[in-house]
């Protein structure tokens, strides 16, 4: 069995690569291999949807740009044969607080991002005591809020992006990878868990928190780890209507949801790394709570009603997205190590890494978040503070 290009990991980077290319080049045969068709463990699906344009690299944020312009039409792009996907885009806004020792890195990151056309202002902490009471708090000096920020649903997206490519001729095929396949410095293709061998002459690792396990069968070892990142559903007395999605300078976040349910999560150094999607409830009474009240004391009252944990691809040099073809294996294209913000940049990175693989001129200059930094170990960071 043969293709012209196997892609690896049929989520939303998967799919999105697959309508991308064949969006292009009709006439190449693609074919995306994903172990699990249910999805249940994908970081796809375990996401919590949110979409922002505040980051501070310039990559990140035009990125942003671009799939935030893409979700706007998505789903007429994506309609197949009268079906269109619905994603329930939600523009609540996302408000970054900000404190003493957070301020300087916001106050450049807002400058890039409005020389850059985005929709973000500065609100002082007496604008931000006006419109939302709730996130008001005694380290809390101001905030960055992008009105235009906010949510969709990720398995829509996926779905979307998956059957609008399987309309246009892909092949999506339940099955797992278990070894790349190479001649020297040039990939020849896949084998899977069954003993099948299928040929490519482009194969593209999109295995997200896998990944790091499938490139080593090629003897490539990626700094990429998958960490457990759980999500917290939580009852509040505070209605979440007309709030804005709230980010901590710890990098805690509240997502309202409807009434008074808000989504939680806190990345913490000690998060279990393995595949682990255990629920552990403690963790937001022992950790996230205590810390939340002292930052906002508006929510001293909560209850945790439900919760989920999915898996971070975290990219242990700089925390960033490792895009294009790896130098010393021509035809591996990677698309790995994003780091907990993979989901939204899903529609930019499919469109970046189909041009590299056709040979067209780029949309986006993305070649600063190429693997040769990897074997460079020259980081690119985000900022001076932490990425969310």
């Amino acid at each position: 069995m043969a293709y012209d290009i196997v892609i690896v990991g049929g989520s939303a980077m998967g799919a999105a690569t697959a309508y991308y290319l064949l969006s292009r080049e009709p006439s190449m045969s693609v074919a995306v291999i994903e172990k699990d068709p249910t999805y249940r463990y994908a970081s796809t699906v375990l996401s919590d949807g949110n979409i922002r344009i505040q980051f501070n690299l310039e990559e990140n944020i035009r990125i942003s740009q671009y799939g935030m312009e893409v979700f706007e039409t998505f789903a007429d792009d994506m309609e197949v044969d009268g079906v269109r996907p619905e994603i329930s885009m939600r523009k609540q806004g996302n408000l970054f607080l900000v404190d003493a020792e957070t301020r300087s890195a916001a106050e450049q990151g807002i400058g890039l991002q409005q020389d850059l056309g985005c929709a973000v202002e500065w609100l002082t902490a007496d604008q931000i005591a006006d419109a939302y009471p709730p996130f008001v708090g005694p380290q809390i000096i101001g905030g960055t809020l992008g009105r235009l920020d906010g949510s969709v649903d990720p398995n829509a997206v996926l779905q979307g992006y998956r059957k609008k490519s399987i309309s246009l001729g892909a092949d999506f095929m339940t099955g797992e990878v278990t070894s790349l396949n190479g001649d020297g410095n040039r990939i020849q293709g896949v084998t899977l868990a069954s003993g099948d061998a299928i040929a490519a002459g482009v194969v593209v690792n999109a295995t997200g928190a896998w990944a790091r396990d499938l490139l080593s069968t090629i003897g490539i070892d990626l700094p990429v780890i998958p960490v457990m990142r759980h999500v917290h559903v939580v009852e509040s007395p505070i209605l979440s209507t007309g709030l804005p999605s709230a980010f901590l300078p710890s990098g805690l976040y509240l997502i309202p949801e409807h009434g008074g349910t808000w989504l939680m999560a806190w990345s913490q150094p000690d998060d279990p790394v393995g595949f682990d999607f255990s629920v552990h409830q403690h963790r937001f009474y022992d950790i996230i709570w205590p810390h939340l009240v002292e930052q906002l004391p508006a929510f001293d009252r909560l209850h945790v009603v439900g919760g989920w944990a999915g898996l971070y691809a975290v990219n242990t040099l700089d925390g960033n997205a490792i895009l294009g073809e790896w130098p010393e294996m021509r035809g591996l294209y990677l698309a790995n190590g994003f780091s907990g913000h993979g989901f939204q940049q899903c529609p930019a990175v499919g469109r970046y890494l189909s041009e590299l693989i056709l040979g067209q001129e780029p949309s986006l200059d993305l070649s600063r978040l190429g693997p040769q930094r990897i074997l460079e170990a020259s980081p690119l960071f985000e900022h001076a503070g932490r990425i969310i």
